[in-house]
Parts: structure tokens; sequence; C-alpha cells
């Protein structure tokens, strides 16, 4: 249960990177905010506290941009239905 805090984390990222205008604002807004979040999500989780802490914040920021991916991918397909 632990691994859908990144994800959804990286839902709520991609909703706010969406509204910024162009992709290359979006990507520079993403990178340090999907690591910021990787890390938060370790220290929620308490895995800050035990020795392979890196290895955990790399695994939770891949899991936020997982979900970033997922939620880029699913307000397109959105915003395409829309328009047609």
């Amino acid at each position: 249960m632990q691994e859908a805090l990144p994800v959804a984390l990286g839902l709520l990222i991609s909703i706010g990177a969406m509204r910024l205008s162009t992709r290359g604002s979006r990507l520079i807004a993403m990178v340090p905010a999907c690591v910021l979040a990787g890390a938060a999500a370790s220290a929620i989780t308490g895995e800050l506290s035990q020795n392979g802490w890196l290895f955990f914040v790399s695994a939770d920021a891949l899991l936020v941009w997982l979900g970033a991916a997922v939620g880029f991918t699913m307000l397109g397909a959105v915003r395409r239905v829309r328009a047609s």
C-alpha cells in the first residue's frame, strides 16, 4: 500500500503541470517536483530512517514519474476526446 502514495503524488503533479503552457516549462517543472515528491513519499512512509534510504528515494521517485506519465497520458486522451 506504500506504493500508492508516490503514484498518487505523480498524478497530482501531472495535473498541475498540464496547466503550464509549453512542453519545455512542463519538463522543467516536472524534474524537481518528481524528485522532491519521491523524497517526501519516502519520508512519509518512514523509509528514510532505514539503511538503504537512497534506494527507497530512487524507487519512490520512479513511482512518481510513473504516476505522472499515466496522468499525462490520461489527461491528453481526455483533451483529444473533448476536442473531437
